[in-house]
This record gives C-alpha cells, structure tokens and sequence, in this order.
C-alpha cells in the first residue's frame, strides 16, 4: 500500500526490555505485504540480534494459519523447516485482507523452586549416560534438581509464542484484524497495511480478549545490520494497554511484547505461563 507523504514526527524505535534483549525472538514475514497472486510466500523463524538474520526455525507443536476476508482460520498446508528458517505458503483465494499467524505455540519449559524466598531455576538431572548435570541455564540464579530440599514451593514455566503479519490483496478490510480472545495478542486500531510514515500505529494490546496495562513493547527496524547506530529506546504502554507510534522511515518492522513481563529492578519471580508476541509490518511512504 503505497501513498505519498511527507516525513514527521520522531523515529521511534523501541529495544525489548533488558531481559529479554538477548533472547530469541519469534516472526514471521512475507515477501511482499501487497500480494498480486492468489498466493503468498512467508518465512518464519527466531532471531537474536537482528532482523531478518534468522538463527533456526520457530519451535514449538503448532500450525500456520490464515485468516481472510470471511474471518475463519484455514491451516495452511503449505509449510516447511530449515535449519535455519521455515518457508510457509498461504494461499488468498479472494481480495482483502489476511492475517498469518503461528497461533499461540509453547516453547521452553523451566522448573523453579523456591527456597529461603528466593526463587531459583532448577537445572533437572542428567538423562542415564548423558554425562552431565541438565546444562548451565539458570546462572548463578540456579539449582541442580538433587538439591532441591524436600517439600520446597516449585513451578512448572511454560513459554508460549505468537508470531502473525498481515498481507492485503486488493483493497482492504478488517475481518481478519478481528482478535481471537485467547492468549496474548494485539488488537490493531490501525490497518496493519495502512501504515504510513508521519503518522502514528494504533494498538492495544489484550490478553485473553481483555485489555492489559504497563506492558513493555519494542519495535526493531528490519535489515539493520549495516546502520550505524541501532536503536536504544524503550517504553511501556499505559493502563489501557493502547500504544501509538510514530515512523519517520519507511521500512519493515517487527514489533515485539511479553506478558507478563518482569519488573525491571524487582526480584525474579516466575509465572506459570509467559506469551512473546510479534507482528511484522511495512511502513510506506
């Protein structure tokens, strides 16, 4: 969707919070958000450092799904993993808009345990022969599981995923912006394909269909890896959980939230389920 207007406003450009700023994180992007054809081509996978230099393959048990102009998901049967990405096809049988998404995916599972009030991640044991204790994640913040002292306070943490775009074919329309009311999602006031530079993107963002507050969100610049200066700037949304950026660029971007997300500067304390939501979009001109 390409218009013409002038540049204002400032950059806004948001890095995720501190601890998760060296995580991986999930997308999914096509390769073009104007398709022509009754198809399109995707490429999903997790990145580190920057976007699109994609590290391997979103994980997790879970489908694609496309959603069209009549609002009902449809699996796309189109799918396959690299090493270092996965290439998905969707087709667009009609003209309007479609989201294509990973649904909400589980990832990492972390035990905790609780001890002297501190919470610490639990290293689990060594499989038979496997040579070793489960591995160093955790740090200093971690316990081998044999050490846990009987009876402590433990939890299971699940780290869930949703990676989804948006194409338009043709005009567009607004039956697949629709939220699915489960899990942590954004609900776009702003059409994800009616974005332009100079004025602002409007969201919110929910979880299970109702609105969340004070949730940290970052925005990435895509092909960054030749700019000089990356971008260094952070913010929350208000209580409402609505957001509104501004671009001074056109480009492709990559949004990207956790809920719930940890309070920086307060000890750790772990939830049963964490969601890493991310949406690719183009911004024109």
């Amino acid at each position: 969707m390409q218009r013409t207007a002038g540049f204002a406003g400032v950059i806004v450009a948001l890095l995720v919070a501190q601890a998760a700023s060296a995580a991986h994180m999930p997308y999914i992007k096509p390769t073009t958000f104007g398709p022509k054809r009754d198809f399109v081509t995707l490429e999903s996978g997790m990145a580190a450092d920057h976007f699109f230099a994609m590290d391997f393959p979103i994980r997790g048990a879970g489908d694609y799904w496309v959603t069209g102009p009549t609002g009902a998901p449809v699996k796309a049967t189109a799918a396959s993993d690299h090493k270092e990405f996965a290439v998905v096809e969707a087709a667009l049988p009609a003209a309007g808009t479609y989201r294509i998404t990973t649904g909400e995916r589980p990832g990492r599972t972390a035990k905790w345990a609780r001890i002297d009030g501190a919470w610490k991640m639990v290293r689990p044991a060594a499989a038979p022969g496997g040579g070793g204790g489960g591995g160093g994640g955790g740090g200093a913040n971690a316990i081998e599981e044999a050490a846990v002292p009987a009876g402590a306070e433990t939890l299971t943490a699940v780290s869930y995923l949703r990676a989804e775009t948006f194409v338009t074919k043709g005009a567009p329309d607004r039956a697949a912006l629709k939220p699915t009311g489960q899990g942590f999602e954004a609900e776009l006031t702003t059409h994800p394909n009616e974005i332009f530079a100079g004025e602002p993107f409007k969201l919110r963002f929910l979880n299970d269909g109702k609105p969340v507050g004070d949730v940290a969100y970052a925005v990435y610049r895509g092909g960054d890896l030749y700019e000089e200066q990356r971008y260094t700037n952070s913010t929350r949304t208000g209580a409402d959980g609505a957001a509104a950026i501004t671009f001074d660029r056109a480009g492709v971007y990559v949004l990207v939230a956790t809920y719930p997300g940890r309070v920086e500067g307060q000890p750790m304390v772990p939830v049963a389920k964490t969601t890493t939501y991310s949406l690719t979009f183009e911004v024109t001109r």
